[in-house]
């Protein structure tokens, strides 16, 4: 590995919620066992039921985790994007994967090994900790979204996961899409139609979407109520 590359690495190492935690030193050490690897679209990070010998840091592009168990990724669970971990849950309980990662977009990611990792780290205990509580929060935040799926409509769904990809931004905004609209749409548990129809009615909303996968929002507050209000006009 380079010198550049070995500095970007750890400099977006450093920038992880996670692994930020670590000393300078530890970082360092880190990289010696761990470097870059692609995926090119459609490619697997890792099988579900493989043994978790690994973990990843996503640097660029768009991770789907899918429950599948027919070597696609269909069904998709869960989106991960840049500066997040996939795979670490598995790799805490030193166990199998419980779900399957595909690049929905080409990815580069940082490959951690799993073995080294904790030999490295077996005094560490504040950042297996962070860790595991950062697997915690996803399952919580998907408990929550699993329940607005049964409770909310499709067009609110959506909604929902606008207002979260735009984070505390407000005013007009533009969002890239982190996949196809094909995986968007079984992420939020409907079918690629039904987004279609929820896109429409948002027009009302000021949410613009053409056949690409980039968004405008006129009024990011505006859509912020819509998504809290207790009154949903469409029961799709």
């Amino acid at each position: 590995m380079d010198t550049d590359m070995d500095g970007a690495l750890a400099r977006t190492i450093a920038d992880s919620p996670v692994l930020g935690q670590l000393s300078d030193a530890d970082r360092a050490h880190l990289l010696t066992y761990s470097g870059e690897q692609a995926f090119g679209q459609g490619s697997p990070l890792f099988l579900r039921g493989q043994p978790a010998t690994a973990f990843y840091l996503v640097l660029s592009g768009t991770v789907g985790l899918t429950m599948a168990e027919n070597g696609t990724c269909s069904n998709v669970v869960d989106i991960v994007g840049p500066g997040h971990l996939v795979g670490e849950e598995a790799v805490l309980d030193c166990g199998r994967h419980t779900t399957s990662a595909y690049a929905l977009l080409p990815v580069s990611a940082v490959a951690i090994q799993a073995e080294p990792f904790f030999a490295h780290l077996q005094d560490r205990f504040e950042v297996v900790q962070a860790m595991m509580a950062g697997a915690s929060a996803r399952l919580r935040g998907l408990i929550l979204e699993i329940t607005e799926l049964k409770l909310q409509s499709t067009t609110r769904r959506l909604a929902g996961y606008l207002v979260r990809l735009a984070g505390a931004r407000q005013g007009r905004v533009h969002i890239a899409l982190p996949c196809e609209k094909q995986f968007l749409a079984e992420r939020l548990g409907m079918k690629p139609e039904s987004l279609s129809r929820a896109f429409a009615k948002l027009r009302a909303q000021g949410v613009q979407s053409g056949r690409l996968d980039d968004v405008d929002i006129e009024d990011m507050e505006a859509l912020r109520r819509f998504w809290q209000s207790s009154n949903d006009p469409w029961d799709e």
